[in-house]
């Protein structure tokens, strides 16, 4: 199974992705532009985002990742270098590959061109084994603490120690400038009737592989065999068909050998470049809060559902500011059993910016990233949806449904599909006056939520919402500007 630096096990069941747009409304895409110009490098974080982990495990395994790339200066850029070069090797490898096939299509095999297939391939997996070593090497200079890069040093060395792995360079290297010279030595073993059975390139240890199974094992088939006494011949290829025949098929098969090992040892690592983007997206992240002289920290995950957050930055505005001594962050404390939020304000006052700013903070805690604010703790939550009114933005070509019905949609949508645990972010909806009436509606699918184990945050100015919810005995607390539900 492939080595993975996201998740402690791929085995286990992982949350309900999510809806991509919610990336956008947050503004976490506009964010991300601020400290990293690498579209690659973005796309692969806003994926991990939204593959929205509901393992806790998975979350204290980046985590500690993290702290180990932040606590040893350079080892990310090293590991991405080499993992960099793993890359080109696997291009390289798939180029030889793509030859070997057009030659067996096409039926133009020819001695000359196996035997650059097989150099290929030869040097392809001597480079590859070269980089393990390296990559061993490297991860034993520093005193790792994540499980998942001592998983990876392990695995590494699990490779670079056995016995076989000189041999298996040694058996590369025989091959990187390898030539006929017009002829190949032989060893044949011969049956009752004097016909070929068997044959071997001398001096070579398992050369014709008829076995499908035998061709999977890798690492095994470079152990030594026993020697047989076989008889010997010289064949010159090109003064006979069959000679021909015999080179190219023990050539192809020596290929496919070296082939066999590059694609497990590339299949074991083929997570790894991506996956380090993730982390340096999230290195360049940090790095830009501590530029800005704004305070982090990895949230913790609660078991119970109370929420405590102290000194909490909006990201998009954070990263936007040319000062962020300007901006105020927010404190939030909601008690055991509360399932919703209900803020008002005055346009203007920041109301967006504390639902994008909790938006964020779940999403990158349960991403198992820090975030920017004194201290964090919060609950995980099984599916995140949100529903951002379009007062301030233009309808996409072709949608002439009209506000209000492209919410009750959206609305419908979640009711239908989420579930206990799950939280919803509700900004300004409904908010149309020509559907002021939409109040009472939205207060019943606001206790629809509560009933249902779903936590929700809704930013309004429908002053009648207060005092219909009040009339459903839904208000629990007051404090600073938001009613807690």
């Amino acid at each position: 199974m492939p080595i993975s630096l996201l998740f402690s096990d791929r085995s286990l069941l992982r949350g309900n992705p999510l809806d991509r747009k919610l990336l956008y409304q947050l503004s976490i895409d506009r964010s991300l532009s601020y400290f990293c110009a690498d579209i690659r490098k973005q796309e692969k974080f806003l994926s991990v985002l939204s593959e929205h982990s509901g393992n806790k495990a998975d979350v204290e395994y980046r985590q500690s990742i993290l702290r180990d790339f932040l606590n040893n200066t350079g080892l990310h850029e090293q590991i991405s270098s080499i993992f960099r070069q793993f890359e080109e090797l696997k291009t390289m490898h798939k180029t030889s590959g793509g030859d070997g096939f057009r030659i067996s299509v096409n039926r133009i095999a020819s001695v000359s061109s196996s035997r650059n297939i097989l150099q290929t391939r030869a040097l392809s997996l001597e480079r590859t084994l070269l980089l393990v070593q390296r990559l061993c090497e490297l991860l034993s200079n520093y005193p790792l603490k994540s499980s998942g890069l001592r998983r990876l040093y392990a695995e590494c060395r699990d490779i670079y120690e056995k016995p076989e792995f000189k041999e298996m360079l040694a058996f590369c290297g025989k091959y990187v400038d390898f030539s006929t010279h017009g002829f190949l030595d032989f060893k044949f073993e011969m049956n009752e009737e004097g016909h070929i059975r068997d044959y071997q390139l001398i001096d070579h240890d398992y050369i014709h592989i008829t076995d499908p199974d035998v061709k999977t094992k890798g690492l095994a088939l470079f152990k030594k065999t026993s020697e047989k006494q076989y008889p010997c011949a010289r064949l010159y290829p090109g003064k006979n068909d069959f000679y021909t025949s015999l080179t190219i098929s023990a050539l192809s098969d020596l290929s496919k050998l070296f082939a066999s090992v590059s694609e497990q040892i590339f299949e074991k690592f083929s997570p790894m470049n991506s996956e380090l983007d993730f982390y340096s997206v999230a290195l360049q992240y940090i790095a830009a809060m501590g530029e800005k002289e704004i305070p982090y920290c990895f949230p913790k995950i609660s078991d119970d559902s109370a929420v405590e957050i102290r000194g909490l930055y909006d990201l998009y505005l954070l990263m936007s500011s040319e000062n962020s001594k300007t901006i105020v962050p927010n404190d939030l404390r909601v008690p055991v059993g509360t399932r919703g939020i209900l803020l008002f304000g005055d346009t203007g006052s920041g109301k967006t910016a504390f639902l994008r700013a909790i938006g964020c903070l779940q999403l990158f805690s349960q991403a198992g990233l820090p975030v920017p604010a004194e201290s964090v703790t919060i609950p995980f939550c099984s599916q995140i949806a949100a529903q951002f009114s379009e007062g301030e933005k233009e309808f996409c070509a072709g949608n002439d449904a009209g506000r209000f019905e492209q919410e009750v949609r959206e609305l419908a949508f979640m009711v239908d599909n989420l579930r206990e645990g799950a939280l919803v972010f509700l900004n300004e909806t409904f908010q149309s006056t020509a559907y002021s009436e939409g109040a009472d509606g939205l207060c019943s699918i606001l206790k629809y939520f509560s009933d249902s184990g779903i936590r929700w945050i809704l930013v309004s100015n429908i002053d009648a919402l207060e005092s219909i919810l009040k009339e459903a005995a839904l208000i629990l607390h007051t404090a600073q500007g938001y009613k807690i539900f």
